[in-house]
């Protein structure tokens, strides 16, 4: 079964990820772009902060409640869908295909973290790391398509 404390450490090794892949890119770019990238890396930080926050605080509760079998496919949609190309330990040289990969995971995560709020609803932490996701990727999308 998997449980809202599994759900958030996906959240954090999405985040530890995306973090690592904007200072990568940063490090490779320069100007208005470098600034880009490590300002999202700056942010997938700070989510990551939340995150652990939240994981304590669902920690910290008297109950622990397991969700049925359908759930688990938001563990399966993180291994297949987003892992896959966060993991890689190297960015694409072609700063085309990396804006494009990164697109790819902010609207992953985004229905990850959006499936996710359904099981902590009245969190605004999560409500605006969703907003913050949809920011990134238009930025993402803007940067994508003035190359």
């Amino acid at each position: 079964m998997l449980t809202v404390s599994d759900m958030l450490g996906i959240a954090l090794k999405i985040e530890g990820a995306g973090y690592s892949y904007y200072e990568k890119l940063g490090e490779r770019t320069s100007g208005e772009v470098k600034t880009l990238f490590l300002r999202l890396a700056e942010q997938e930080r700070e989510h990551a902060d939340i995150f652990r926050e939240l994981l304590k605080d669902v920690g910290k509760a008297s109950t622990t409640q397991d969700w049925d079998d359908n759930v688990g496919y938001l563990k399966s949609y993180a291994e297949i869908s987003i892992f896959p190309r966060i993991e890689s330990s190297e960015v694409p040289q072609n700063l085309n295909k990396a804006i494009s990969s990164a697109m790819e995971v902010e609207k992953d995560s985004i229905i990850f973290y959006s499936d996710l709020s359904s099981f902590i609803p009245d969190s605004n932490e999560l409500k605006k790391i969703i907003e913050e996701e949809r920011r990134h990727l238009q930025d993402l999308v803007k940067l994508y398509g003035s190359l």
